[in-house]
């Protein structure tokens, strides 16, 4: 593998960060946490969770990669030069900044090209996944595959894995514009997150939302103002702006399980039809 090679951060190589990540922590018997892979402007590639995660660690996890590809600094550097004088980064960018372990840059040339981030463990523990991620690069061993095939059972990360890997390979087959795929809880809770090599970094949060409105309303998310929020207008409300995360735009389809819906995929790309088409597809696939 050449230099160039090791330094392009992308799909592929961001996935085999986040297995190592999560392989060193089933390995050594760390509590279920999130893991989080960002680009050189902090904008997420890859995240996953693993099931029994406590929500919290999900933005924790994806704050802490932001952190460390924007402020080109671990999570450990950043608390020794604060200590001290720690309350400057409480005035924090969007309340995103953290100097809590588990907050890595990744470093190739002399450059930074990406963030990892780690929680759910101890500061320590936080701190060896995320390196155990970074050792990752330099390993030589090939990027595993985003769905192996596997038998799933139930409604959890590897069925996130699945049902993403099947939206992806119908995107691929048919020469899509590239999306961001979001796969959340019944919660609208973020359980992984994908964005293929040309997906605008602005696909990811919208990707999320549309998931986030599919699973907590149990509509299509384009259908929200219609059925999801029949009492808004009483209220003289606008529907499109009374939740930062409701979103009236097609890609977002609500995941049901013996009748009951457990979760929602949200999908984003340049195309809104395209994505809502997609997201059907990869449901009726798995």
């Amino acid at each position: 593998m050449s230099m160039k090679d090791l330094c392009k951060l992308d799909l592929k190589t961001s996935i085999k960060i986040v297995r190592k990540m999560i392989r060193f922590s089933e390995m050594n018997h760390i509590l279920p946490g999130s893991f989080a892979v960002v680009d050189e402007g902090g904008h997420l590639i890859v995240f996953e969770s693993r099931d029994g995660r406590l929500t919290a660690t999900v933005d924790i996890a994806i704050d802490k990669a932001w952190t460390a590809a924007t402020m080109k600094a671990s999570g450990r550097i950043l608390e020794v030069i604060t200590r001290g004088q720690g309350w400057r980064l409480n005035v924090k960018h969007k309340g995103r900044l953290t100097i809590i372990p588990g907050t890595v840059p990744i470093i190739c040339e002399r450059r930074v090209i990406g963030g990892i981030g780690h929680s759910g463990g101890s500061a320590e523990e936080d701190l060896l996944i995320a390196q155990a991620g970074l050792a990752a690069l330099y390993d030589g061993e090939e990027a595993p595959p985003l769905y192996d095939g596997r038998e799933v059972k139930g409604f959890g990360i590897e069925f996130a894995r699945m049902i993403a890997s099947k939206a992806i390979e119908y995107i691929l087959d048919r020469g899509y514009p590239h999306a961001s795929i979001a796969v959340v809880d019944r919660w609208g809770e973020l359980i992984a997150l994908y964005r293929m090599d040309e997906a605008p970094p602005g696909t990811l949060e919208l990707a999320r939302d549309k998931a986030w409105t599919s699973a907590v309303f149990r509509v299509y998310s384009e259908d929200v103002v219609k059925y999801g929020c029949p009492k808004l207008p009483d209220y003289g409300l606008k529907p499109v702006n009374w939740n930062e995360r409701l979103t009236p735009i097609p890609g977002g389809v609500p995941i049901k399980m013996g009748g009951e819906v457990v979760g929602g995929l949200g999908i984003a790309s340049i195309s809104p039809d395209i994505d809502k088409l997609t997201a059907l597809k990869a449901i009726e696939e798995v």
